[in-house]
């Protein structure tokens, strides 16, 4: 999955800065550096799924509030996608589908490459 960290990140800032709290006072309460804090603040660094509960907690806010609109929809939905189509197929039928896919993906960006050289 793709999210956006600097979205996070700037969630958790502005969570932080509703508390009142410092990235140190932050950083005492989840078992962090403030370093650490400024680097999750600015995008830098991802969390860890505990490390991003500890802060919500802390912050007393729920994970959604970082996470909510975080994700690239259109890769999930199209991975979704993509999976329903080949989940009742056969093997024979996949590796026909895949190899489509793949063909079509390469001529698409030959004729993208054709179309940028004739411009």
């Amino acid at each position: 999955m793709i999210f956006n960290y600097l979205t996070i990140g700037q969630r958790v800032r502005d969570a932080r800065r509703k508390k009142r709290f410092s990235q140190a006072e932050l950083a005492h309460r989840v078992g962090v550096t403030t370093c650490y804090i400024s680097y999750i603040e600015s995008g830098y660094k991802c969390m860890s799924l505990e490390t991003l509960i500890r802060v919500a907690n802390a912050l007393e806010v729920t994970a959604d509030v970082f996470l909510a609109d975080c994700l690239d929809k259109h890769l999930v939905a199209s991975e979704a996608e993509f999976s329903l189509i080949l989940e009742d197929c056969s093997l024979y039928e996949s590796r026909v589908i895949l190899d489509n896919a793949r063909e079509l993906k390469r001529i698409l960006r030959e004729n993208l490459f054709t179309k940028a050289n004739r411009e």
